[in-house]
Formats: structure tokens, C-alpha cells, sequence
């Protein structure tokens, strides 16, 4: 029995000298594991623009449209806005803005405002022929808005080809991919499409990405009228520049009898941007 009890003893002295002992790390360890994580910060709300304060759902289609318009905003147009709506698609004319209309009297449009790199998406229901009518009167009403940033586009820009304005406009008439990746994000459009007899100018905002209105290429040492379809006048064009201040060129043409057309290009980021198509074409 003797011999029983003290083996107990000894086995008891073995287990408690060859336990770890606890450490002044261990114990920071432990300590940092049973500390609470801090959540991130979440991100601030965007702010909302200022024109927003005077919007509510249901008033006149035409009110929220002046409003904008006095604000600077502008219409921005959506290239497939006659595949959307169908048909004659005479909205698409008459509301450059407007993106498609649904056969049950709701229609989407977009409006920008390049200063503030803000887009406002709007959503209208009624009979879009009487969208021009004011006030209680009217049967084309708001139903909803929301705002969002203009985002540019994700490919990677080339080098500026030159900060000398005739050699960059070369450059920009001779290469597509200058020309896209020089355009401004919004280029702001005068276009003919108001007054009575439609002869009046009405201005609104192409997305630069879907702008298609610059049909000046630089071939063989000389500029060259575009067409639409690609072809190329083998006629040399003579453009003037006209300087506006140091930081804004207009370059204009003419072509044939009547047609012509002219833009704007601005100084931005250390190199040029066509920014603006100022004239409407002619009637």
C-alpha cells in the first residue's frame, strides 16, 4: 500500500513540472484574440444635387424639365432610343433624352450636367405628345428620379500625342483610338429640332463614347471630308482654327453647297479634348 501511495506522488510531481507555463506573450495573445474587432467606417452617403430639392413624384413632366435646363443640365441622348421605342419613334426627336417608352405610357430619359459629373435618370408616366404642357394641366407626370456620377471608361488612355494643337489635331483625325479616347466624357450637341417648322437649335449632351458627329480624317498630308459610312473624299478640306484664348480652339469646314460643321476642342489634363459640336448642321 505503501508502495501504491507513493508512486501517486510521483506521478503527480511529473505532471505538474512538465506543464507549460503560461508567458506575458501568451497572455497578449490571448488578450488580442478576445479583443472585439473594429468595423470599418462605412462609406458617407453620396451627396445628393442641389437641383433635387425642387423634385417631387407626380408634378408636370415639363416643370422638372425646366428646372433642370435653367440648372445647366442637358439632354443626353441615347443612340438607341428609335430601336427602343419602334415605330416612327417621333419622341425620339422631339425629347432627345428620352431612352425608351413602354406601350403602357412609362418612358426613361437621362439628363447630364459635365460640370458637376452627374447623370439624373427620370421616369415619367402619361401620354408623352403632351409632354410640353405645364403645370396641374399637364398628363405627363414624374413618377421617380435618381442621380448617379458619370463614370468614364475603363480602357487605359493612350499619350497625349502633343501638347501643339495642329499636331494633336492630326493625330486626332488620323487614328480612331486618339480620336475615342480624346472626346470628352459628354460633348455638348447643337442639333436643329425646335420651333415650329423644327429650324430652331436645341442643344443636348452625346455620352463621348457615342458621339459620331467628328468626319474630319487626316490622309496623305492633307484633311479629308469622313462620310458616315467610311468613305473618304479623296479632295483635300480646309479647315480653319480659330483661337479662343490659350486653352480652346474651334476648327470649322465647309463642304459642297451647304453642309458643314465645327467643334470645340478644350485644353484638359495637360493635353487636348474635343468637348463641344457648337453649330447645328445646316436646314
Amino acid at each position: 500500500m505503501r508502495h501504491s501511495v507513493l508512486s501517486l506522488v510521483v506521478v503527480g510531481l511529473l505532471a505538474t513540472a512538465c506543464k507549460p507555463q503560461a508567458t506575458a506573450s501568451d497572455a497578449q495573445v490571448d488578450a488580442g484574440a478576445a479583443a472585439p474587432v473594429a468595423a470599418a467606417p462605412a462609406p458617407e452617403p453620396e451627396a445628393k444635387p442641389a437641383i433635387e430639392a425642387g423634385f417631387r413624384e407626380g408634378m408636370s413632366f415639363a416643370d422638372l424639365r425646366k428646372q433642370l435646363i435653367d440648372a445647366g443640365w442637358l439632354p443626353l441622348r441615347d443612340p438607341m432610343c428609335r430601336e427602343n421605342v419602334g415605330g416612327t419613334a417621333e419622341v425620339c426627336f422631339e425629347l432627345p433624352e428620352v431612352e425608351s417608352c413602354s406601350g403602357d405610357g412609362y418612358c426613361k430619359m437621362h439628363y447630364a450636367n459635365a460640370a458637376e459629373n452627374r447623370r439624373i435618370s427620370v421616369t415619367t408616366y402619361g401620354p408623352y405628345d403632351k409632354w410640353n404642357v405645364a403645370g396641374e394641366e399637364s398628363a405627363l407626370a414624374v413618377r421617380s428620379w435618381k442621380a448617379s456620377a458619370l463614370h468614364a471608361g475603363e480602357v487605359a488612355a493612350p499619350a497625349c500625342p502633343s501638347s501643339d494643337f495642329d499636331t494633336f489635331l492630326k493625330a486626332f483625325a488620323s487614328d480612331e483610338k486618339i480620336e475615342r479616347a480624346f472626346t470628352a466624357p459628354l460633348v455638348k450637341v447643337a442639333d436643329l429640332g425646335a420651333g415650329v417648322d423644327g429650324t430652331d437649335s436645341v442643344l443636348r449632351y452625346d455620352a463621348g463614347t457615342d458621339y459620331a458627329g467628328f468626319n474630319v480624317a487626316w490622309r496623305d498630308g492633307a484633311y479629308h471630308f469622313a462620310g458616315p459610312d467610311g468613305s473618304v473624299d479623296k479632295a483635300p478640306l480646309e479647315l480653319q482654327v480659330e483661337p479662343q484664348g490659350d486653352a480652346a480652339r474651334i476648327v470649322r469646314y465647309g463642304y459642297g453647297m451647304s453642309e458643314g460643321n465645327s467643334y470645340r476642342f478644350e485644353q484638359r489634363n495637360g493635353c487636348w479634348a474635343l468637348t463641344e459640336d457648337p453649330e447645328p448642321p445646316s436646314p
